[in-house]
């Protein structure tokens, strides 16, 4: 089973069963890798069997993707909404602050997941393909921004893209803690990310 034909549980009892080992998985990867973690572990901390586990995900990645997944649909209905009240702001580093924010606040809500999705992609070297379609939503709202606040800067897709990996790197590798000369103040520091995105946007 992979998430392309994973059918989400129609049963009540079958959705609960699932979302007690999904919050197992996300609790016991808040203190482990993913590779510390086992089955046996994920089903006694949810009070079900390793047998209900397998049958229901099949493996520990396959339970992780489907909690990736629950976190993509967050960032994908964020960049919604911030591209719906595009017209309220009045720069372009103000919508790249609220992108900051928004980001940091998600990352560190499933940060199990997105650090487990990493020590995935350090080992095989390949990038899921729901990254790469929030990536690409990223770079399209970039696109949006420049076209709105920055017409006549000349800004490209070169733009557009480093301000996507830029934002995404930033706020990830803070909450990583691997970015302890960041200000530690939110509102500084998002003001700061917000800043630098919207210059890398005029590339």
């Amino acid at each position: 089973m992979t998430i392309d034909t994973y059918k989400k549980p129609l049963q009540s009892r079958s959705i609960v069963t699932e979302q007690r080992f999904l919050d197992a998985l996300h609790e016991l990867l808040q203190e482990k890798s993913l590779g510390q973690v086992t089955i046996e572990e994920i089903a006694d901390k949810a009070q079900l069997t390793r047998g209900a586990f397998l049958k229901r995900f099949g493996s520990k990645k396959q339970a992780l993707l489907i909690l990736y997944e629950r976190y993509c649909d967050k960032v994908f209905a964020g960049m919604a909404e911030i591209t719906l009240n595009l017209p309220q702001h009045t720069q372009a580093a103000d919508v790249c602050y609220s992108m900051s924010k928004q980001a940091e606040a998600l990352q560190l809500l499933d940060f199990p997941a997105n650090r487990a999705m990493h020590e995935i992609f350090q080992e095989q070297l390949t990038i899921d393909p729901r990254t790469k379609e929030i990536f690409m939503a990223c770079v399209a709202l970039m696109r949006k921004i420049q076209a709105l606040f920055l017409p006549q800067t000349g800004a490209s897709d070169t733009g557009a893209f480093a301000a996507a990996q830029l934002l995404f790197t930033l706020d990830y590798n803070f909450v990583l803690k691997a970015m302890p000369g960041f200000p530690r103040d939110p509102e500084v520091r998002h003001r700061l990310i917000g800043r630098l995105v919207a210059h890398t946007l005029e590339i």
